[in-house]
Protein backbone atom coordinates (compact mmCIF):
# COMPACT_ATOMS: atom_id res chain seq x y z
CA UNK A 1 0.00 0.00 0.00
CA UNK A 2 0.95 3.41 -1.07
CA UNK A 3 2.30 5.82 2.19
CA UNK A 4 0.28 9.37 1.49
CA UNK A 5 2.82 12.01 0.60
CA UNK A 6 3.65 14.64 3.14
CA UNK A 7 1.80 17.25 1.09
CA UNK A 8 -1.38 15.26 0.46
CA UNK A 9 -0.93 15.02 4.11
CA UNK A 10 -0.44 18.73 4.99
CA UNK A 11 -3.68 18.97 2.62
CA UNK A 12 -5.41 16.88 4.42
CA UNK A 13 -4.81 18.07 8.12
CA UNK A 14 -5.55 21.72 6.73
CA UNK A 15 -8.64 20.73 5.74
CA UNK A 16 -9.45 18.38 9.19
CA UNK A 17 -8.84 21.73 10.76
CA UNK A 18 -11.38 24.11 9.11
CA UNK A 19 -14.04 21.37 9.15
CA UNK A 20 -13.49 21.58 12.78
CA UNK A 21 -13.63 25.28 12.93
CA UNK A 22 -16.62 25.29 10.70
CA UNK A 23 -18.69 22.64 13.06
CA UNK A 24 -17.90 25.06 16.41
CA UNK A 25 -20.71 27.16 15.74
CA UNK A 26 -23.71 24.25 15.78
CA UNK A 27 -21.47 22.28 18.56
CA UNK A 28 -21.96 25.55 21.24
CA UNK A 29 -25.83 25.79 19.75
CA UNK A 30 -26.15 22.46 20.33
CA UNK A 31 -24.47 22.39 24.00
CA UNK A 32 -26.16 25.65 24.95
CA UNK A 33 -30.12 23.89 23.96
CA UNK A 34 -29.28 21.96 27.65
CA UNK A 35 -28.18 25.00 29.86
CA UNK A 36 -30.36 26.74 31.50
CA UNK A 37 -31.21 30.43 30.31
CA UNK A 38 -29.08 31.78 33.09
CA UNK A 39 -26.20 29.87 31.81
CA UNK A 40 -26.77 31.03 28.41
CA UNK A 41 -26.14 34.44 29.62
CA UNK A 42 -23.71 34.42 32.49
CA UNK A 43 -20.95 36.37 31.99
CA UNK A 44 -17.72 34.98 31.58
CA UNK A 45 -19.09 32.64 29.39
CA UNK A 46 -19.25 29.03 29.93
CA UNK A 47 -18.84 26.46 27.14
CA UNK A 48 -20.85 23.36 28.94
CA UNK A 49 -23.69 23.69 31.12
CA UNK A 50 -23.54 22.73 34.86
CA UNK A 51 -25.35 19.16 33.52
CA UNK A 52 -26.69 17.50 30.97
CA UNK A 53 -29.70 16.60 33.09
CA UNK A 54 -31.28 19.71 31.37
CA UNK A 55 -34.06 18.36 29.39
CA UNK A 56 -36.36 21.21 30.41
CA UNK A 57 -35.79 23.60 27.16
CA UNK A 58 -37.02 20.29 24.89
CA UNK A 59 -40.12 19.35 26.88
CA UNK A 60 -40.96 23.11 26.84
CA UNK A 61 -40.52 23.65 23.06
CA UNK A 62 -42.64 20.13 22.61
CA UNK A 63 -45.04 20.99 25.23
CA UNK A 64 -46.20 24.16 25.81
CA UNK A 65 -44.72 25.56 22.57
CA UNK A 66 -46.34 23.13 20.62
CA UNK A 67 -43.42 22.36 18.15
CA UNK A 68 -45.44 19.38 17.11
CA UNK A 69 -47.98 21.16 15.37
CA UNK A 70 -45.25 23.05 13.55
CA UNK A 71 -43.09 19.92 12.72
CA UNK A 72 -46.53 19.11 10.93
CA UNK A 73 -47.23 22.29 9.37
CA UNK A 74 -43.43 22.28 7.92
CA UNK A 75 -43.77 18.38 6.20
CA UNK A 76 -46.86 18.95 5.16
CA UNK A 77 -45.64 22.27 3.12
CA UNK A 78 -42.29 20.84 2.29
CA UNK A 79 -43.57 17.62 0.68
CA UNK A 80 -46.02 19.72 -1.17
CA UNK A 81 -43.70 22.01 -2.42
CA UNK A 82 -40.99 19.57 -3.33
CA UNK A 83 -42.51 16.48 -5.02
CA UNK A 84 -44.62 18.51 -7.92
CA UNK A 85 -41.74 21.10 -8.38
CA UNK A 86 -39.43 18.19 -9.44
CA UNK A 87 -42.51 16.87 -11.54
CA UNK A 88 -43.20 19.54 -13.32
CA UNK A 89 -39.59 21.06 -13.34
CA UNK A 90 -38.76 17.90 -14.96
CA UNK A 91 -41.57 17.79 -18.09
CA UNK A 92 -40.64 21.32 -18.59
CA UNK A 93 -37.04 20.47 -18.88
CA UNK A 94 -37.65 17.09 -21.45
CA UNK A 95 -39.67 19.71 -23.42
CA UNK A 96 -36.64 22.41 -23.43
CA UNK A 97 -33.81 19.98 -24.00
CA UNK A 98 -35.27 17.15 -26.50
CA UNK A 99 -39.02 18.67 -28.23
CA UNK A 100 -38.45 21.41 -30.81
CA UNK A 101 -41.15 23.82 -30.67
CA UNK A 102 -41.53 28.03 -31.78
CA UNK A 103 -39.98 30.56 -29.32
CA UNK A 104 -38.67 27.69 -27.81
CA UNK A 105 -35.16 29.50 -26.92
CA UNK A 106 -36.89 32.63 -26.18
CA UNK A 107 -38.95 31.20 -23.65
CA UNK A 108 -35.94 29.60 -22.12
CA UNK A 109 -34.11 32.69 -21.77
CA UNK A 110 -37.23 34.73 -20.34
CA UNK A 111 -37.20 32.27 -17.64
CA UNK A 112 -34.10 32.47 -17.10
CA UNK A 113 -34.06 36.45 -16.75
CA UNK A 114 -36.56 35.63 -14.39
CA UNK A 115 -34.68 34.92 -12.05
CA UNK A 116 -32.97 38.04 -12.07
CA UNK A 117 -36.12 39.76 -10.14
CA UNK A 118 -36.25 40.29 -7.14
CA UNK A 119 -38.24 38.54 -5.11
CA UNK A 120 -39.86 41.33 -2.61
CA UNK A 121 -41.50 42.78 -6.47
CA UNK A 122 -43.50 39.82 -6.80
CA UNK A 123 -45.02 39.72 -3.78
CA UNK A 124 -47.71 42.23 -3.95
CA UNK A 125 -48.95 40.58 -6.77
CA UNK A 126 -48.97 37.01 -5.43
CA UNK A 127 -50.70 37.83 -2.75
CA UNK A 128 -53.43 39.40 -4.48
CA UNK A 129 -53.89 36.55 -6.10
CA UNK A 130 -53.89 34.20 -3.25
CA UNK A 131 -56.48 36.32 -1.68
CA UNK A 132 -58.27 36.05 -5.26
CA UNK A 133 -58.06 32.45 -5.27
CA UNK A 134 -59.28 32.16 -1.48
CA UNK A 135 -55.97 30.36 -0.19
CA UNK A 136 -55.04 33.24 2.63
CA UNK A 137 -54.57 31.19 5.93
CA UNK A 138 -54.25 27.89 4.28
CA UNK A 139 -51.26 25.43 3.51
CA UNK A 140 -52.17 25.50 -0.28
CA UNK A 141 -51.31 29.67 -0.52
CA UNK A 142 -47.97 28.17 0.60
CA UNK A 143 -47.51 25.73 -1.54
CA UNK A 144 -49.01 26.35 -4.87
CA UNK A 145 -47.24 30.03 -5.41
CA UNK A 146 -44.08 27.93 -4.60
CA UNK A 147 -44.48 25.02 -7.10
CA UNK A 148 -42.66 26.13 -10.55
CA UNK A 149 -38.96 26.86 -10.28
CA UNK A 150 -36.67 28.22 -12.69
CA UNK A 151 -33.64 26.71 -11.07
CA UNK A 152 -35.22 23.19 -10.87
CA UNK A 153 -36.34 23.33 -14.48
CA UNK A 154 -32.59 24.54 -15.62
CA UNK A 155 -30.65 21.91 -13.40
CA UNK A 156 -32.72 19.10 -14.89
CA UNK A 157 -32.81 20.71 -18.10
CA UNK A 158 -28.68 20.46 -18.16
CA UNK A 159 -28.91 17.09 -17.04
CA UNK A 160 -30.92 15.81 -19.77
CA UNK A 161 -28.99 17.31 -21.96
CA UNK A 162 -26.27 15.26 -20.93
CA UNK A 163 -27.86 11.93 -21.90
CA UNK A 164 -27.64 10.50 -25.73
CA UNK A 165 -30.13 11.31 -27.98
CA UNK A 166 -29.72 7.86 -29.13
CA UNK A 167 -31.70 6.59 -26.37
CA UNK A 168 -35.23 8.60 -27.38
CA UNK A 169 -34.33 7.56 -31.34
CA UNK A 170 -34.50 4.22 -30.32
CA UNK A 171 -37.52 4.22 -28.09
CA UNK A 172 -39.35 6.30 -30.85
CA UNK A 173 -38.31 3.73 -33.08
CA UNK A 174 -39.99 0.92 -30.49
CA UNK A 175 -43.19 3.05 -30.69
CA UNK A 176 -42.89 4.91 -27.18
CA UNK A 177 -44.43 8.50 -27.01
CA UNK A 178 -42.38 11.37 -25.45
CA UNK A 179 -43.76 10.69 -21.76
CA UNK A 180 -43.18 7.22 -22.06
CA UNK A 181 -39.45 8.61 -23.59
CA UNK A 182 -40.10 10.64 -20.37
CA UNK A 183 -40.79 8.46 -17.78
CA UNK A 184 -39.42 5.17 -18.59
CA UNK A 185 -35.76 5.72 -19.87
CA UNK A 186 -34.95 9.34 -19.24
CA UNK A 187 -36.02 9.92 -16.13
CA UNK A 188 -34.52 6.72 -14.38
CA UNK A 189 -31.29 8.11 -15.56
CA UNK A 190 -31.37 11.59 -14.27
CA UNK A 191 -31.68 9.89 -10.17
CA UNK A 192 -28.51 12.26 -9.36
CA UNK A 193 -29.63 15.59 -10.76
CA UNK A 194 -33.48 14.40 -9.16
CA UNK A 195 -31.82 14.10 -6.02
CA UNK A 196 -29.53 16.82 -5.77
CA UNK A 197 -32.57 19.58 -6.87
CA UNK A 198 -35.35 17.62 -4.32
CA UNK A 199 -32.22 18.19 -1.75
CA UNK A 200 -32.21 22.56 -2.56
CA UNK A 201 -36.30 22.19 -2.76
CA UNK A 202 -36.38 20.75 0.32
CA UNK A 203 -33.93 22.74 2.73
CA UNK A 204 -35.57 26.20 1.01
CA UNK A 205 -39.32 24.92 1.51
CA UNK A 206 -38.20 23.87 5.17
CA UNK A 207 -36.43 26.98 5.71
CA UNK A 208 -38.80 29.55 4.31
CA UNK A 209 -39.72 32.36 6.15
CA UNK A 210 -41.12 35.12 4.20
CA UNK A 211 -43.69 33.60 1.96
CA UNK A 212 -45.26 31.83 5.02
CA UNK A 213 -45.37 34.90 7.09
CA UNK A 214 -47.42 36.92 4.96
CA UNK A 215 -50.07 34.19 3.91
CA UNK A 216 -50.52 32.45 7.11
CA UNK A 217 -52.26 34.29 10.00
CA UNK A 218 -53.66 31.24 12.67
CA UNK A 219 -51.46 30.36 14.89
CA UNK A 220 -51.78 26.48 14.34
CA UNK A 221 -50.81 26.81 11.00
CA UNK A 222 -47.43 28.45 12.05
CA UNK A 223 -44.27 27.22 10.31
CA UNK A 224 -41.35 26.25 12.64
CA UNK A 225 -39.28 29.04 10.84
CA UNK A 226 -42.09 31.42 12.32
CA UNK A 227 -42.37 29.28 15.60
CA UNK A 228 -38.59 30.31 16.13
CA UNK A 229 -39.30 33.95 15.16
CA UNK A 230 -41.41 34.38 17.68
CA UNK A 231 -39.19 32.84 20.18
CA UNK A 232 -37.47 36.42 20.11
CA UNK A 233 -39.43 38.49 22.61
CA UNK A 234 -39.46 42.89 22.15
CA UNK A 235 -37.81 43.06 25.75
CA UNK A 236 -36.51 39.88 26.85
CA UNK A 237 -35.58 37.01 24.60
CA UNK A 238 -34.84 33.16 26.35
CA UNK A 239 -32.03 32.43 24.30
CA UNK A 240 -31.76 28.72 25.48
CA UNK A 241 -35.15 28.04 24.11
CA UNK A 242 -33.80 29.81 21.11
CA UNK A 243 -31.34 27.78 20.62
CA UNK A 244 -33.24 24.77 21.48
CA UNK A 245 -35.40 25.66 18.93
CA UNK A 246 -32.39 25.89 16.33
CA UNK A 247 -31.49 22.37 16.85
CA UNK A 248 -34.83 21.22 16.70
CA UNK A 249 -35.08 22.65 13.31
CA UNK A 250 -31.85 21.98 11.77
CA UNK A 251 -31.58 18.27 12.39
CA UNK A 252 -33.86 17.06 9.54
CA UNK A 253 -31.81 19.07 6.95
CA UNK A 254 -28.74 17.88 8.01
CA UNK A 255 -29.50 14.32 8.58
CA UNK A 256 -30.96 14.75 4.97
CA UNK A 257 -27.67 16.27 3.34
CA UNK A 258 -25.91 13.26 5.46
CA UNK A 259 -27.55 10.73 3.92
CA UNK A 260 -27.48 11.60 0.29
CA UNK A 261 -24.64 13.92 0.42
CA UNK A 262 -22.87 11.64 -2.43
CA UNK A 263 -25.83 11.91 -4.74
CA UNK A 264 -25.91 15.46 -4.30
CA UNK A 265 -22.51 16.48 -5.17
CA UNK A 266 -22.78 14.18 -7.95
CA UNK A 267 -26.13 15.94 -9.27
CA UNK A 268 -24.91 19.06 -8.87
CA UNK A 269 -21.65 17.91 -11.08
CA UNK A 270 -23.75 16.35 -14.02
CA UNK A 271 -25.87 19.48 -13.99
CA UNK A 272 -23.13 21.46 -15.83
CA UNK A 273 -22.44 18.83 -18.34
CA UNK A 274 -23.99 19.61 -22.04
CA UNK A 275 -24.20 17.81 -25.05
Amino acid sequence: MKKPSVASTLNFTILLLIAMLALVPFFWIVVSSFKTYKETVQIPVIFFPGSFKYFDNYKELFGKLNFLQYYKNNIINTLGITIPQLLLSSLAAYAFARIDFPGKNIIFISLLLALMIPMQMILLPRYKLILEMGLFDSYLGIIIPSIPSVTTTFYMRQQILSLPKSLDESAYLDGAGHFRIFWSILLPLCHSALLATGIMCLVFSWNDFLWPLIVINSTEKYTLSIAVANLQGQHLTKDNLLLTAAVVVSIPMIAVFIISQRYFIEGIALSGIKE
